[in-house]
């Protein structure tokens, strides 16, 4: 003879799952009437909170897509939308990316008063080992 194991889950990190088993068991509730197991469900509060999470899911939904729309603008003002690159004149990349080359070329030697710019300017030693020939 075999034992079975039997688990009914109620899978709390998913809103959408959460509140259409929500809906059904209000729906449930309704249909049963007098005749429903559960006469000590505080019905009231239950559909009240059911429907404001609900309310509030379909928000978080619309401000999450205007959200990716805005950071989609974003990237593509500054050049930095995945498939832009520095090369797409009018962006702040682009501009940026010239303005950087021009003090480059303005300051050989000096190359850091580039952070008087803005610019993060990194120097980094670089060990030459005198047996070593150049490549």
């Amino acid at each position: 003879m075999s034992k079975s194991s039997i688990k009914v889950e109620i899978q709390e990190n998913k809103p959408d799952i959460l509140t259409k088993i929500g809906e059904d068991v209000v729906q449930k509730h309704f249909e049963l009437g007098t005749a429903r197991p559960q006469n000590g469900l505080d019905k009231d509060t239950f559909v009240n909170n059911l429907n404001n999470g609900i309310s509030k899911r379909t928000d978080t939904k619309r401000l999450h897509n205007k959200d990716e729309l805005l950071n989609m603008q974003v990237g593509l003002c500054l050049g930095i939308e995945r498939l832009h690159n520095a090369k797409i004149p009018g962006t702040a990349d682009s501009t940026l990316t010239n303005v950087r080359n021009i003090l480059l070329g303005l300051n050989r030697s000096q190359e850091r008063k580039l952070s008087e710019w803005g610019f993060n300017v990194v120097f980094s030693d670089v060990i030459i080992n005198k047996n070593e020939k150049p490549q």
